[in-house]
C-alpha cells in the first residue's frame, strides 16, 4: 500500500472527503466534455448516474439526493430535459407523480460517467490495494449511517 501525502494528517475528515470527491468530479467533467456532453450542469452528473443505477427516479428523490428543495431539483431536471438527457414520465407506482428517465443521450452520458468513476476507482485500487478500498468503503458506510435520517 502506498501511503498518502503527509499533509493529510493536518486536515479534518470533512475536508479530505470533499477533496476526494473533487477527484471524481474532475474526472467525470473531463470525460463528459471529451464525449461532447459539455452542457451537463454541474449537479447533473449525480442525477444522471443515480437514474442509470436505479431506472426511473421520482422527482422527490432527486431533491433528497441533491439535498436541495423540490423547486431547485425541478429546475435542475428542467435543464436536463431541455438539454436532452432525461424525460419526465408518469411514476409507475403513482400516476399522479412524475419520474425522471434517461433518454438515449442521457444513457450515453451515464456510460461516460460510469467509465470515469471506474477509472478513478481502478487508479485508487492500484495506489492503495483492493483490501484498503474495501475497508474504506466499509468505513464510509459506517460514517454515512451515523448521519442517517432514520436516526433524526
Amino acid at each position: 500500500m502506498t501511503a498518502g501525502p503527509a499533509w493529510v494528517e493536518d486536515l479534518v475528515l470533512p475536508v479530505l472527503l470533499a477533496e476526494a470527491r473533487r477527484t471524481y468530479g474532475s474526472a467525470i467533467r473531463r470525460a463528459l466534455a471529451a464525449a461532447g456532453f459539455d452542457d451537463m450542469p454541474r449537479a447533473g452528473a449525480r442525477v444522471i448516474g443515480g437514474i442509470a443505477r436505479g431506472g426511473g427516479t421520482p422527482l422527490r428523490e432527486v431533491a433528497v439526493a441533491q439535498a436541495v428543495s423540490k423547486q431547485a431539483a425541478s429546475q435542475l431536471v428542467d435543464t436536463l430535459v431541455t438539454r436532452g438527457y432525461v424525460v419526465r414520465v408518469p411514476d409507475a407506482e403513482d400516476r399522479r407523480r412524475l419520474s425522471i428517465a434517461l433518454t438515449d443521450r442521457g444513457a450515453a452520458a451515464a456510460a461516460e460517467i460510469r467509465g470515469a468513476v471506474d477509472a478513478v476507482d481502478a487508479a485508487f485500487a492500484e495506489a492503495v490495494g483492493p483490501d484498503e478500498v474495501t475497508r474504506l468503503r466499509a468505513s464510509l458506510g459506517a460514517l454515512i449511517a451515523l448521519g442517517s435520517p432514520e436516526d433524526e
